[in-house]
């Protein structure tokens, strides 16, 4: 038995030294989990001993905490062989981050490594809970709100102020009791002005008796519920006199529906109209003018949240017009016989048309009675009156020419006499024609009467020519 005890001890010496390690290290913690409120402060107890054979130096690593929140004792340690030394991790909880568990880890880092795991709890002894809603929308142009909720989670009474950036609240003081919630409403502002998008909105509740405090940032979508587009001829053409139909369009690209209003005060219209969303109606107008020209009418749409404005530009033309245009608008005429006058038709408006003519009384022939004329163009028109046996006086008549859209109506006064009296200007135009024709008769029977004398007319050439011929003589004979 003792032969084998000591066979024993000595297997165990040597499996000691054959183990024995030049480099080594044990690490121990004493409390390796700490509760902490928040502010509060939480200090961790390391031993390290070198249990190698050889010094050792140790470089202190910590991980799983925020940089900022801890200090170390050491940086780093030397140990001698069996050689033991305290390092100590004090850790402040963050006054403002929300409470939470962390688990961290340190590490001695040399010829040897090893580490150990530590948790910290950090408890809310004061503490907020911003509570939001999911998926806000709101719409561009137009005021809402929604509701959040602010909950003390600490044991304390928190006395709260409150603000956002990106919308507004009415109500921003709030005393909360442990436990206790608060619902506040926030309000979003038209923006007309903004995009269709999504924006961030951010909340922060700050505790005035205390460190307490949370912040929020969260995304709201504004769509743009109400909006429309308009469409209309921007030039319409139009006949005098005449109605004309346009239309106007309304498409609802909102993702509401709407109820639009139009308004054109030169007409004075006023129409309402809903429209659904993704839908298109028309209101459906006249106009008409009894003046020729460009006319220019402004007209608007509204909506809820948006108004939209145009022009309509009229191209007011004369359509139809006529003239007939009589040489004379006065005749005498002695019983059994007539008379013809002439006119010129002509067509003065913009579009073709077709004319009738026709007099109020049964003794004249017309021809042509029926005409059609383009734009601006004439035609020559005759009119034969012939008074029926038997009627004397003055007969005042018409002559009308008429199309389904234009008239004009001329009159013509007819005298008739049994024999046609002599006028003033016709006794002043014989008495003209009479000296005419004395003065010419007394001209041609001078120079025929000249013309009968020849021996006279004989004796003047042979006067003319012998006193050119000496004057030609006399300028050679002069110049030698």
């Amino acid at each position: 038995m003792k032969f084998k005890f000591l066979i024993y001890i000595v297997l165990t010496f040597f499996l000691t030294l054959v183990s024995a390690k030049e480099y080594d290290s044990i690490l121990e913690i004493k409390q390796p989990e700490i509760n902490v409120p928040q502010c509060g402060i939480a200090t961790f107890d390391f031993k390290l001993t070198n249990t190698g054979e050889k010094e050792d130096t140790f470089y202190i690593v910590v991980e799983g905490i925020p940089e900022g929140w801890y200090s170390v004792s050491h940086e780093s340690i030397v140990l001698k062989p069996k050689e033991s030394k305290n390092v100590y991790l004090f850790i402040t909880a963050n006054c403002f981050e929300e409470p939470k568990n962390y688990t961290g880890i340190i590490s001695f880092l040399g010829n040897s490594k090893t580490r150990k795991e530590f948790k910290m709890n950090v408890i809310a002894e004061h503490s907020l809970v911003l509570l939001l809603p999911k998926n806000v929308s709101a719409c561009l142009c137009e005021e809402s709100s929604f509701a959040i909720t602010l909950k003390n989670n600490g044991r304390y009474d928190e006395d709260v102020k409150l603000s956002i950036v990106g919308g507004n609240i009415k109500e921003d003081r709030v005393k909360l009791k442990p436990s206790e919630s608060k619902e506040i409403i926030v309000y979003l502002d038209k923006a007309c002005e903004a995009s269709e998008g999504k924006y961030n909105l951010e909340i922060i509740a700050q505790s005035l008796n205390s460190y307490a405090k949370v912040r929020k940032i969260f995304t709201i979508y504004r769509e743009n519920c109400y909006n429309f587009k308009t469409s209309y001829p921007k030039e319409v053409r139009a006949c005098i006199g005449e109605d004309v139909k346009f239309n106007i369009a309304v498409n609802n690209i909102g993702s509401r529906d709407d109820e639009y209003e139009l308004l054109i005060d030169a007409l004075n219209v006023s129409q309402r109209m809903s429209i659904k969303k993704d839908e298109t109606k028309i209101f459906g107008l006249n106009f008409s003018s009894n003046e020729a020209g460009i006319i220019d009418l402004s007209f608007s749409v509204k909506g809820k949240t948006k108004t939209e404005s145009g022009v309509l530009r009229f191209f007011v033309d004369k359509c139809y017009g006529v003239d007939l245009q009589l040489e004379t608008n006065k005749i005498d005429i002695e019983i059994g016989t007539g008379k013809m006058i002439k006119a010129k038709l002509l067509n003065t408006g913009s579009k073709d048309d077709v004319y009738k003519i026709s007099s109020d009384i049964e003794w004249v022939s017309i021809r042509p009675q029926n005409v059609s004329l383009k734009s601006l163009q004439s035609e020559d028109v005759f009119i034969y009156y012939s008074p029926l046996y038997g009627m004397k006086g003055r007969f005042d008549t018409q002559i009308k020419t008429e199309s389904a859209k234009a008239i004009d109506i001329e009159n013509v006064t007819i005298n008739v006499y049994e024999t046609l009296p002599i006028r003033p200007e016709d006794e002043i135009q014989n008495i003209t024609e009479i000296q005419q024709n004395v003065s010419t008769e007394v001209k041609e029977n001078k120079i025929q009467s000249f013309l009968k004398n020849k021996t006279l007319v004989a004796v003047i050439i042979g006067v003319l020519v012998t006193i050119m011929i000496f004057g030609f003589i006399y300028l050679f004979v002069m110049r030698e």
